[in-house]
């Protein structure tokens, strides 16, 4: 009851109203592409690699009327090959969400695991033709703390409006808290998504599952729970259950996927290198 309340109560403030940020003149794409993309602001110091673009939205004094407290919400951009080539063309976009240990607010700590790491390591399947977004928690908070949530609303609206995106192929994924805060992301806006993939996180991080009417917002939308056998970080039988019930109550799209020789972070290193997750990713769309 007390996760459907949470849901409900975030539901009620996030119709999101995006805000519109300053170009910083000299910022240079990935790629080869235009020197700077509009709406986006460089972050100083800027981070050592050409793979990503630092940026920040400016968060509007309220979200739907509830007063905000932080100023910006700070998001690295990948920038596929080829971005700067079509200017009709519209891409594939990944929202990606980090885990847990930014006590800093460093933009190089979203650089150091998942799938920013793979693409700043170059180890991303050869043809990968996405967007990725991926933002960086406030300073002590988690993705499904009460701001948290539609500041996320508010950078997804942000950056489809400011990167060529097809909107019908925009997918989520997190690992560790990050795995969490996409069964939170998801449930307060299904509609938004094509599909969505957990790593290493456990449902809503709750002991239970939720009741059908939370849960069951997931029912139309494809979803992918990877995780380790050997994790110890985070309970894989507690995301297990969580796939099983939306499809005994939901008939709901799910897959379930358990590395048997693997715990928290291996799970996540191998899934981020797998080709068959973008596959699967694209064999979806809204």
């Amino acid at each position: 009851m007390v996760l459907a309340l949470a849901i409900a109560a975030y539901l009620a403030a996030c119709q999101t109203a995006g805000s519109t940020a300053e170009t910083a003149p000299g910022s240079e794409a990935p790629n080869g592409s235009q020197d700077s993309q509009e709406g986006v602001v460089q972050l100083d110091p800027q981070l050592p690699t050409g793979v990503h673009l630092q940026a920040a939205l400016h968060m509007p004094e309220t979200l739907e009327g509830t007063p905000t407290v932080h100023d910006e919400l700070r998001y690295l951009v990948y920038l596929p090959e080829g971005y700067g080539d079509d200017a009709e063309r519209e891409w594939p976009l990944i929202f990606f969400l980090h885990g847990s240990g930014d006590g800093d607010y460093d933009s190089t700590f979203v650089l150091s695991f998942g799938l920013p790491a793979v693409l700043l390591a170059g180890e991303q399947p050869e043809d990968f033709p996405f967007v990725v977004i991926s933002p960086q928690a406030f300073p002590g908070e988690v993705w499904w703390s009460p701001e948290m949530i539609p500041a996320l609303a508010a950078l997804l609206d942000e950056a489809t409006e400011t990167y060529r995106v097809d909107t019908d192929r925009v997918y989520l994924t997190g690992l560790s808290m990050g795995g969490y805060g996409s069964w939170w992301l998801a449930t307060a806006y299904p509609e938004r998504f094509a599909a969505m993939v957990s790593i290493s996180g456990s449902g809503y991080r709750e002991p239970t599952v939720p009741e059908s009417e939370t849960l069951c917002r997931l029912a139309d939308l494809p979803i992918r729970a990877i995780h380790g056998a050997k994790d110890r970080i985070s309970e894989a039988r507690a995301s297990q259950m969580n796939v099983e019930a939306l499809e005994q109550q939901c008939s709901a799209d799910v897959e379930w996927e358990l590395y048997e020789d693997e715990g928290h972070i291996g799970a996540y290193e191998r899934a981020y290198r797998d080709p068959a997750l973008y596959e699967w990713m694209l064999e979806h769309s809204r």
